[in-house]
């Protein structure tokens, strides 16, 4: 029954949608009143967060609003995404729906809001009208259709088995039954996951990622490396505490571990900045995954901080690569050899943010690193051997970390002639990003605290 308290739950996504139509009337002013929904939006958010019972949901959706305005205030270099009217509808209304994702308490509303997501998707990427993007939108369809397939399917064995959608129904049920058997618990949940996979774009389900990061605007490429991921991992988190089982947990450390080794293999021989920084998505995502897969409180803790810290040390490492596309610069990585003696504060800027995903000390992505093995080692479920796949995953990556850095610094005697062209907006997200993860790199108890505090509250 819709009632009041609903409403006020729903304030933010109202603010979202009411932008989003709002700014298609306003055509001069589309980017200001974008802007300000999302703002309003985190306004209402915060000061929703009175209700300890939500403080799982609006934190995620706090997130979500806060990365999609660094995302939004980026400057593309591609005209036909700049202060674009349908752009920027497009936008708001796929922050709506990862929203709504977020609010979904059983699997109808899961497959519709998916749903919905991908259709706003589908036309976001290829906007810009470029060849290439209808194909990669093409990829993306097609990928996204199989994968709702699957969790529809995994919805509907659920719904055969136990009677209701509800997570909270299906949890119940489970609990309270003695009948166990691989069907009921591990069947269904593998079709779910393997739909959630190809979402997040996890191996072996990820094969259309590497092309879209490569051939689509690197704005849009922003938007889809980190935000649906938050929205998708928040509601993974609920779907899974109902069938969490030895089998299931170690189904996700098969899946983490291959998606790691894969995108760390595959990112040495690589030498596009954007191919890299999808394997890097592959490296980073292989470790939320076995938080994941742990689910104990200390591990979905864990998780959350790797989200936050995750959203600026991505968003910040992307918006360098925006920034030296401004500077004339292809997105090889030996073309932009030198650039750190031309722009020294900007070089060690996007250097923190890769150091960051890397993991190194002084870094919020050390702490990140370092919170998760602490997560792994309390768990006990086969700390030495996950211990050691982290360890050779981080050996691998850095490999594909250190060679950006390297190219930065690398003295060439052509270098002074360069052009040197970087967007203020660019700049200044690097800039933000960088000093946050410094912050929480060095003052990281506050955040850790948080994060305890929201996992106590999943449900």
């Amino acid at each position: 029954m819709f009632t009041f308290n609903n409403f006020i739950h729903y304030i933010p996504e109202f603010v979202v949608l009411i932008s989003a139509f709002v700014q298609l009337f306003c055509k001069r002013i589309s980017l200001y009143i974008t802007f300000c929904g999302l703002l309003l939006a985190i306004l209402s958010l915060v000061t929703s967060m009175v209700n300890p019972n939500e403080l799982y949901c609006y934190l995620f959706k706090i997130l979500i609003c806060i990365a999609s305005v660094l995302v939004l205030s980026m400057y593309s270099k591609r005209k036909t995404i700049s202060n674009n009217t349908q752009y920027n509808f497009l936008y708001l209304i796929s922050v709506f729906f990862l929203c709504m994702i977020i609010n979904s308490k059983n699997f109808l509303g899961l497959y519709l809001n998916i749903e919905l997501f991908s259709i706003s998707m589908y036309f976001l990427l290829s906007i810009d009208k470029a060849k290439l993007s209808y194909s990669e939108t093409v990829k993306y369809l097609v990928s996204s259709s199989i994968a709702s397939s699957f969790v529809m399917l995994g919805a509907a064995f659920i719904y055969g088995l136990t009677g209701t959608l509800s997570f909270q129904g299906v949890y119940d049920f489970l609990a309270n039954t003695d009948n166990y058997s691989f069907s009921t618990y591990v069947v269904p949940y593998i079709f779910i996951i393997s739909g959630l996979m190809f979402k997040l774009g996890g191996f072996p389900f990820g094969n259309w990622l590497i092309d879209i990061y490569k051939n689509i605007d690197t704005k849009t490429v922003t938007f889809l490396s980190v935000i649906p991921k938050l929205s998708i991992f928040a509601v993974m988190i609920k779907v899974l505490g109902a069938f969490i089982t030895f089998e299931t947990s170690c189904l996700i450390i098969l899946f983490a571990l291959f998606t790691g080794v894969f995108g760390a293999v595959y990112g040495i021989k690589s030498k596009n900045l954007k191919v890299l920084m999808a394997c890097s998505s592959y490296i980073n995502m292989s470790y939320m995954l076995i938080a994941l897969a742990l689910y104990t409180k200390l591990s979905i803790s864990t998780m959350i901080f790797y989200w936050i810290i995750y959203v600026f040390m991505n968003i910040g490492a992307f918006a360098g690569i925006v920034a030296l596309e401004h500077s004339n610069l292809t997105n090889k990585c030996f073309d932009f050899k030198g650039y750190f003696y031309k722009n020294p504060v900007f070089s060690i800027c996007f250097a923190i943010c890769i150091i960051s995903l890397l993991g190194l000390p002084i870094s919020g992505g050390f702490i990140a690193k370092l919170y998760l093995l602490a997560g792994v080692i309390n768990s006990g479920i086969g700390t030495i051997p996950l211990i050691l796949v982290m360890f050779t995953v981080m050996i691998i990556s850095a490999v594909l970390y250190l060679k950006i850095i390297k190219n930065m610094i690398t003295i060439l005697p052509y270098a002074e002639n360069r052009i040197i062209k970087t967007k203020i907006n660019n700049k200044l997200i690097l800039y933000l990003c960088s000093i946050v993860i410094i912050i929480t790199g060095i003052f990281p108890a506050w955040f850790i605290k948080l994060c305890e505090t929201v996992s106590l509250y999943v449900y």
